[in-house]
């Protein structure tokens, strides 16, 4: 039964002899538009359904709503998609309004995509389950086709008032999500970092939005390549305006019964998945290597670096990708201090060498740090190795004097020391202009076995990920540069071996 056939109801109802029987015949109608037209009655049903669609406003360009299994993040997710596809209008009057009121829905014709994981999810989980069919509840797609035409082949809705909803699968590569202007992106769970960052660019033009639903499983030092979820919740966290989170729980969904509840309870309680599965809460399976590293007490104002202080930058190239360096200089007290950064990519060294200077700004260096194996490496074209390519740019480099484990303990021992009272080692401080190695070092995670019987086990090295300054920041502090002591010896390369120390003279 469509809306059109409304009135044509309400006459034959008018013809009933008795006013049970046209309660029961309103009842049945009622019941039957419910199940037609869903997506007019639904509504949330927890306290934090309702958060997340109060906090979707219109200053939101990306919102993030994480939940544990069970938690209605799905559904949220469909009822956000579709709205957008229908415009407010569609809901006027409705119970529905007091919810799509508040929403940043242009008017249509609207373009929207669904993405999931893969294909299995988007056909049995997504557009079965929840846009086109039903399993718990109705359906979100309205049952009229004077409404819209639904193409179960090719998981694709057209409306009539022009708007379009496609579900897209990740797993297809990013290649499929380019081309198209997109009003509204909902990423049912996490992809990699790419094909969320053709969503982003497919709203630019047109002022889009980006809806992301997932239980956060995938955190700083596990899933996908780059956790770019938690990234977005760093960036909200430092105060970028346009990011917004919501969380919900799966002990909150009236949905789920009391004793399954218990039994999630019961499943989860202290296991390290505990907060992601029941609460939505980001997690951390992997141990930070610098996890004493405190902002508070690290980061400190910037001040002019005095002339007489030891001074050493330290240079983590690469033939493709970043190449990054730090500025760092020993205070007489022996305390490490990096004041300046350079990280970009995608550059001949000429070219790096050359920024690289540019960036020193004149600074009197006591002697460049390079990555040993890659200053040990001959170009392909030239057979001359990359550090004598640095020292022909203008670099008077050298390679590093690393230890073993590339100096990741020497530098535990300078991070450490900040924070421990009364330690006499020296301590390492950064100044804020720093926010690349900041990023890192709150990232930079121990790497961990992926399979076989110690999987999930944390190795003894660091994961390969996002460590550009975190690596010449090692090969610094694997000198342990000591202060310059006026009119005496210079003491900063006690660990560069005599032969290198001959090599360079």
């Amino acid at each position: 039964m469509s809306e059109s056939n409304v009135p044509q109801m309400m006459a034959e109802l008018s013809k009933l002899g008795s006013t049970e029987d046209a309660l029961a015949a309103l009842e049945l109608l009622e019941k039957n538009r419910r199940e037609q037209y869903f997506i007019k009655y639904w509504a949330p049903i927890t306290e934090g359904q309702k958060e997340v669609l109060r906090g979707f406003v219109p200053g939101i360009k990306t919102f993030v709503v994480t939940g544990g299994n069970r938690s209605g993040k799905t559904e949220i997710g469909s009822a956000i998609a579709v709205a957008w596809a229908l415009g407010k209008d569609f809901f006027r009057g409705e119970p529905a309004w007091e919810w799509v009121e508040s929403l940043p829905i242009p008017d249509p014709p609207n373009n929207i995509w669904v993405v999931g994981l893969d294909f299995p999810t988007i056909r049995d989980v997504i557009w079965h389950e929840k846009l086109r069919f039903g399993k718990d509840h109705p359906p979100f797609f309205p049952k009229d086709p004077k409404i819209l035409e639904a193409r179960d082949g090719d998981f694709r809705a057209l409306f009539k008032n022009n708007s379009i909803l496609t579900c897209k699968s990740a797993d297809s590569g990013r290649e499929k999500f380019q081309g198209a202007s997109v009003d509204l992106v909902w990423i049912d769970e996490e992809p990699d970092v790419d094909i969320y960052d053709e969503c982003f660019q497919r709203t630019v033009d047109c002022g889009g939005k980006l809806f992301v639903t997932l239980t956060p499983l995938t955190d700083i030092g596990s899933g996908t390549r780059v956790p770019w979820v938690f990234g977005l919740h760093e960036q909200m966290r430092a105060g970028q305006k346009d990011i917004a989170f919501g969380k919900l729980s799966v002990l909150d969904n009236p949905k789920v019964p009391p004793e399954e509840k218990e039994r999630l309870r019961q499943k989860w309680a202290g296991h390290h998945e505990e907060g992601a599965r029941l609460f939505g809460e980001f997690i951390q399976r992997q141990g930070l290597v610098y996890s004493l590293w405190n902002p508070a007490k690290h980061i400190v104002a910037p001040f002019r670096i005095p002339n007489e202080w030891r001074k050493i930058v330290s240079i983590d190239p690469a033939s493709t990708g970043v190449t990054a360096a730090v500025w760092g200089a020993v205070s007489p007290e022996g305390d490490l201090y990096l004041y300046r950064e350079y990280y970009e990519r995608n550059l001949v060294i000429s070219e790096h060498a050359k920024n690289i200077l540019v960036r020193n700004a004149g600074d009197i260096i006591d002697f460049w740090l390079l990555d040993p194996k890659f200053g040990a490496q001959k170009n392909a074209e030239t057979h001359r190795t990359n550090l004598s390519l640095y020292r022909d740019a203008g670099i008077p480099a050298r390679l590093a004097d690393v230890e073993e484990d590339f100096g990741v303990n020497a530098s535990l021992e300078y991070v450490n020391a900040t924070v421990t009272a009364g330690s006499r080692w020296p301590k390492l401080f950064v100044f804020p202009g720093m926010k690349n190695f900041i990023w890192e070092i709150g990232r930079y995670t121990w790497d961990q076995f992926h399979k076989g019987p110690q999987k999930g086990l944390t190795k003894e090295r660091p994961r390969k990920r996002d460590d550009h300054l975190m690596n010449a920041f090692q090969y610094l502090c694997a000198i342990r540069p000591r202060p310059r002591r006026l009119g005496g010896p210079q003491r900063g390369e006690d660990k560069i071996s005599a032969a290198q120390r001959n090599s360079y003279t």
